[in-house]
């Protein structure tokens, strides 16, 4: 009882970059649900997070309040094409600093916990810290080490994050007709680089078509991030890769705490309905990077149209130029089908009617929420042999690994779930149970009250 009373008076703010409804993947249901865990259990939440990023008659149009799924919401609407510089604002908002500072005095929080700043820039973590309030960042992304988030180069290859500036630009600018000229002309390399530089620092450029959200000033930008990411009084990692990477190229310490799910959608579920195929399925967004291209060729190259059906489902209308890909792939396959856009809703339903879930995503995924998903109906997984999905999924234990980019080793892979009796059945028994926010006590509470307590020394 005195535990709940002590959680009754802690108020926590989350900063996410987006929230439903307009935005539903992985980080933004985690924040959700992260939220709804931490009022369940006797806080006081706020999670804070930008709206409409792309719309609106000016950079900010104005904040609105609302309640989502029991937790308040404040929401501020933004519009980064008509920031006077719409590169820096990329990555460094002063209003939006601005504005923090007073909401913080305004509300008064025991703990801010950063679970992504992209939208909203690195200007919160500076607030937070002059505010002197116990500042966690959560990396859910790679945003402070690359500004496209994924760590991945142009041409397709993983990135590192140990970049030079011109490194970093020139993949940020690879698809610009204006960089390509440039770049064709016969001058010195050392030349080109200095005149991308000059005139990255120039609004009059940088907010140009062809330039805008590709021609940031990389040198500043690596200086204010670095400058930032020293700022939480702790940094916590859901994956093992994204601590590995950002204690190199940070130079500090990052811990490894794994997330908690989300499990209230499976009081709906029932165990997976018989069928006389194989089922197999994709949940998530329909991007390249994620991979789907990789799936319907290797579907098609495992030959196991009659024995196997692929239901791929997830927002087609979101990148039609690749859904157009996918559907030529796809031919007039009868057992592809593409079953478009789902909510949380009818997860139960649709993990009822798979009995394989595939995560073919071609970049470094930090924690990627359908893999615990499927594990928390025992649903096995095949996945990249990468990142946090191999870290989630151990090979012909809970699930099946194959090679970055290789349709041909996905095809063994798909073929061996149809010729080899007893594996379904045998990585079903080796996945374990999935962590829960219904748990009796969350990891992160502790990281919270920890800062409290060390806070509440300091001023005593």
């Amino acid at each position: 009882m005195q535990t709940q009373q002590i959680k009754a008076t802690r108020n926590i703010l989350l900063i996410t970059h987006f929230l439903p409804p307009s935005h539903t993947a992985g980080t933004e249901q985690y924040t959700l649900a992260l939220g709804g865990a931490l009022k369940s259990k006797g806080y006081n939440v706020t999670i804070l997070c930008a709206e409409d990023w792309d719309h609106g008659a000016k950079y900010w149009n104005g904040v609105t309040n609302e309640t989502l799924d029991g937790v308040p919401v404040v929401r501020i609407h933004l519009n980064w094409l008509k920031a006077r510089n719409p590169n820096r604002i990329l990555y460094e908002s002063k209003p939006v600093e601005r504005w923090l500072d007073r909401f913080l005095v305004a509300n008064k929080f025991d703990v801010v916990d950063v679970v992504s700043a992209y939208s909203l820039g690195v200007g919160v973590l500076r607030s937070v810290k002059r505010a002197n309030i116990p500042l966690v960042l959560t990396l859910t992304d790679y945003w402070f080490l690359c500004p496209s988030l994924q760590l991945l180069r142009s041409d397709g290859e993983l990135c590192d994050g140990n970049t030079t500036p011109m490194q970093c630009e020139s993949c940020l600018m690879a698809n610009s007709n204006i960089y390509q000229r440039v770049m064709h002309i016969p001058l010195p390399e050392l030349v080109k680089e200095q005149f991308w530089d000059t005139i990255s620092h120039a609004n009059l450029f940088t907010r140009q078509r062809g330039l805008r959200g590709m021609l940031l000033n990389m040198s500043d930008r690596k200086a204010v991030m670095k400058e930032a990411f020293s700022l939480p009084d702790i940094v916590i990692s859901p994956s093992k890769i994204v601590q590995t990477m950002f204690a190199k190229n940070m130079d500090r310490h990052v811990e490894h705490l794994p997330h908690y799910h989300d499990l209230t959608w499976l009081a709906d579920y029932h165990e997976t309905n018989g069928s006389n195929v194989i089922r197999i399925g994709y949940l998530g967004q329909i991007q390249k990077i994620k991979g789907v291209h990789l799936l319907i060729d290797a579907f098609i190259k495992a030959g196991i149209e009659t024995q196997a059906r692929l239901d791929i489902w997830g927002n087609y209308l979101s990148d039609p130029q690749y859904v157009h890909e996918l559907r030529g792939l796809m031919g007039n396959n009868l057992s592809i089908f593409l079953r478009g856009k789902y909510d949380r809703e009818q997860l139960s339903r649709i993990m009822s009617e798979l009995d394989i879930v595939v995560v073919p995503s071609i970049w470094y995924e930090n924690a990627p929420l359908v893999i615990q998903e499927a594990f928390a109906t025992k649903t096995p997984v095949i996945t990249t042999n990468l990142g946090g999905m191999s870290e989630a999924v151990t090979h012909e234990v809970n699930g099946l690994l194959f090679e970055r980019n290789d349709f041909n080793d996905l095809a063994r892979q798909l073929r061996r779930v149809v010729d080899e009796d007893g594996l379904l059945e045998g990585l079903k028994n080796g996945i374990s149970p999935v962590r829960g926010f219904d748990d009796e006590s969350l990891e992160l509470e502790a990281v919270y009250e920890r800062l409290i307590a060390e806070k509440q020394r300091i001023i005593a």
